[in-house]
């Protein structure tokens, strides 16, 4: 019964070193991702249903806007907001080398204009929202699917 508990013992201390020193020379999966510039992205809580409120949105984003926009105030900026399906996680903003759930996301398309500016964002219904650059499309029916 000893040789078996010695040879337990010493497997674990040639494995446990080996795990050490993997995790401590890892290194980011993908260095071009790493790279990306940070994009401008938040979340709102969710209520009941698992659904964010439409105005709790648009009030995030109209924040996001006014500390980009040195000088702007609150009452200055318009939020127009409209109902789409986004075809995948991305919400119509992939960024190249990240991979994005392959489901259509219910979610909205915030415009924020105010001061001669315009800012889109794109939000889910569960909450998330991100700024898309270029992400203004041409007019369309609400509830489309989008990009």
């Amino acid at each position: 019964m000893a040789g078996w508990r010695e040879g337990v013992l010493v497997a674990a201390a040639l494995w446990l070193p080996a795990c050490a020193l993997t995790a401590g020379n890892t290194l980011p999966a993908d260095r071009a991702e790493n790279a990306q510039p940070a994009q401008r992205a938040g979340f709102v809580q969710p209520g009941p249903g698992g659904i964010a409120a439409q105005t709790a949105l648009e009030d995030a984003v109209r924040e996001d806007a006014l500390r980009a926009w040195p000088g702007a105030q609150r009452a200055q900026l318009q939020v127009q907001t409209e109902a789409v399906t986004w075809a995948d996680g991305s919400l119509g903003c992939s960024q190249p080398g990240r991979s994005y759930t392959q489901a259509m996301v219910a979610g909205w398309r915030l415009v924020v204009r105010g001061l001669g500016r315009e800012a889109v964002y794109h939000a889910s219904q569960r909450g998330q929202w991100l700024l898309c650059p270029g992400g203004a499309l041409p007019p369309g029916r609400p509830g489309d699917v989008t990009r």
